[in-house]
C-alpha cells in the first residue's frame, strides 16, 4: 500500500501535527506552504509551529520509506531573503518580518516549489502553462513535454526566487489593462494564480493531460472530491480551518478529517 497526505494551508495552525500523528505509516506528506500571515495566531506562534514543521521534516530524513515536502506559498515568499516584495500581501506581519526572514535564511534549504507524486503536481496554487512558457520552460526541458516541470520550478525558486513575484509574469503579458489585484490572471505564477485562471489557461493543454493538480491558496468550504467544478483535475485544499485534508491511498483520493473520515471516490 502506497499512503500519500496532502495537507493545505497552515497559517499558524498546529492541526497538522495531529494529521502527521494520525497517518504515521504514509509514504508522503506534502505540506502545501502558507505557513504564515495568521489574523489569529500570533506572529511568535506562527514562528515556533513553521519551526516545528521543518524539525519534523528533519526528523524523517533518515527513514527511506517517508518523504516529507515542504511547499512554499505566496505568504512566505515575500519573508525569502533577497525577494524585493514586502507588504502586498494580506496578513504581512513587519514586526514579525525579520525573524520569519531569518528563518527562511537558516532553512531555506528545506523548501521548494514543485513535487510531482505519480501524476499528482503539487504547488502552492497551481502551474499554468502560460507561466511555463513565458518563463522559458521549453528552453529547459529535454524531452520536449511536461513531465520536468516541478525540477524546473525549483531550479527557478532555487536560481531566480524573484520569478515568482505576483508582478513577475506582468511585463510580459502588460495589454494596458493592468492586473488583477487577487491574482486571477492566466500569466500568475504557481504561488498566486487563482482557480478560475488555472483551470481556465491549461483548458486544452498537455499539462491537464498529464497531471491532477493539487494546489491550496484559495480558501474552500471544502474540497471538491467528485470534480463537480474541476472535472477531477483539480482538488484544492486550504481547508485546514475545518480540518480537511487530502489522502491517497494506491491512487484512491479521500478527504479526511482528524474527527471522521467523510468521503471516498476512485480516480
Amino acid at each position: 500500500m502506497v499512503k500519500n497526505v496532502y495537507i493545505g494551508d497552515i497559517h499558524g495552525l498546529t492541526v497538522w501535527k495531529d494529521i502527521v500523528k494520525k497517518h504515521s505509516d504514509a509514504d508522503n506528506i506534502v505540506f502545501i506552504g502558507d505557513y504564515f500571515d495568521s489574523f489569529d495566531v500570533s506572529g511568535l506562534e506562527q514562528l515556533h509551529n513553521a519551526k516545528e514543521i521543518v524539525e519534523f521534516k528533519k526528523s524523517q530524513e533518515l527513514n527511506p520509506n517517508k518523504k516529507v515536502y515542504l511547499l512554499i506559498g505566496n505568504h512566505d515568499h515575500h519573508y525569502l531573503p533577497g525577494t524585493s516584495e514586502r507588504g502586498l500581501t494580506s496578513g504581512y506581519q513587519p514586526v514579525m518580518s525579520f525573524q520569519f526572514e531569518d528563518f527562511f535564511r537558516e532553512n531555506k534549504d528545506m523548501f521548494q516549489m514543485a513535487v510531482i507524486i505519480g501524476d499528482k503536481l503539487c504547488t502552492h496554487a497551481g502551474v499554468s502553462d502560460k507561466y511555463i512558457t513565458d518563463f522559458g520552460y521549453w528552453t529547459y526541458d529535454k524531452h520536449k513535454d511536461e513531465s520536468n516541470v516541478a525540477d524546473w520550478l525549483n531550479d527557478l525558486f532555487k536560481y531566480q526566487p524573484n520569478s515568482f513575484l505576483f508582478s513577475a509574469g506582468y511585463d510580459k503579458n502588460n495589454t494596458g489593462f493592468g492586473c488583477d489585484g487577487y491574482g486571477d490572471d492566466e500569466w500568475q505564477c504557481p504561488i498566486w494564480i487563482r482557480p478560475r485562471s488555472l483551470q481556465r489557461v491549461n483548458k486544452k493543454t498537455d499539462l491537464k493531460k498529464m497531471f491532477i493538480q493539487i494546489v491550496g491558496h484559495t480558501l474552500q468550504s471544502s474540497i471538491d472530491i467528485k470534480g463537480k467544478t474541476t472535472g477531477g483535475k483539480y482538488y484544492y485544499i486550504d481547508t485546514l480551518p475545518n480540518n480537511e485534508y487530502l489522502v491517497e491511498i494506491d491512487g484512491e483520493l479521500i478527504v479526511d478529517k482528524i474527527e471522521q473520515l467523510i468521503k471516498r471516490l476512485d480516480i
